[in-house]
């Protein structure tokens, strides 16, 4: 039986989250005692992330986006809402980026295109079947299975728009990564745990 609640959480950025992606020397020029202090911060829109001298502009750029994004619940009558199991190119005309796998329920397709496009991350978005669960209640429903990813990579032909075989699963599904490299024989990285992130994810992957 899925996890039942009358809203489903977004799961935005914490402190220390956001932590992993800064440069961690608790330096204090930004007027903050340390970086998760900064981090938070910047997330309750109290500094700008203009303040710390050590992130470069592009960083900045995207941070600033992610911290402007909505992030408000999903109304429970909206869950299972299923959306096809076809690749997404977003923002291709900055050239190929990752392939990201997620759930085919409708509401995470359309945050994380949203997310994606705010922060003109170049991606490769591939919803797999999951019958309409979100990531976390398809991976607590053994819904989040490599044999869906397989196919759907199958289905679309991957293999022919990336210039090798790897993506990128959310952070709730690490669990599955040993069985989804496994089967599809592809490189297969975890991202942050909040979709949120995932820009600043691709951005220090490069």
């Amino acid at each position: 039986m899925a996890v039942q609640q009358e809203m489903a959480v977004v799961y935005p950025p914490d402190a220390e989250e956001l932590c992993e992606f800064l440069p961690e020397t608790d330096c204090g020029k930004c007027g903050a005692s340390s970086c998760v202090e900064f981090a938070e911060a910047v997330l309750s829109k109290q500094y700008p992330p203009e303040k710390c001298q050590e992130l470069d502009g592009k960083f900045r750029e995207v941070l600033s986006a992610i911290v402007d994004l909505p992030k408000d619940p999903i109304p429970y009558d909206l869950m299972m809402e299923q959306t096809p199991c076809e690749l997404i190119e977003i923002n291709g005309s900055n050239g190929p980026g990752p392939l990201l796998v997620t759930c085919n329920f409708k509401e995470t397709v359309r945050i994380l295109r949203e997310i994606l496009e705010q922060t003109r991350t170049s991606a490769f978005l591939l919803p797999t079947f999951t019958h309409g669960y979100s990531v976390d209640n398809a991976v607590h429903e053994r819904m989040f299975k490599a044999v869906e990813i397989w196919k759907a990579i199958k289905e679309n032909h991957v293999e022919d728009r990336l210039a090798r075989p790897s993506l990128v699963i959310p952070g709730l599904a690490e669990s599955e990564r040993n069985a989804i490299k496994q089967l599809t024989r592809w490189d297969v990285s975890v991202g942050p745990l909040s979709g949120f992130l995932i820009p600043l994810f691709v951005l220090t992957q490069d």
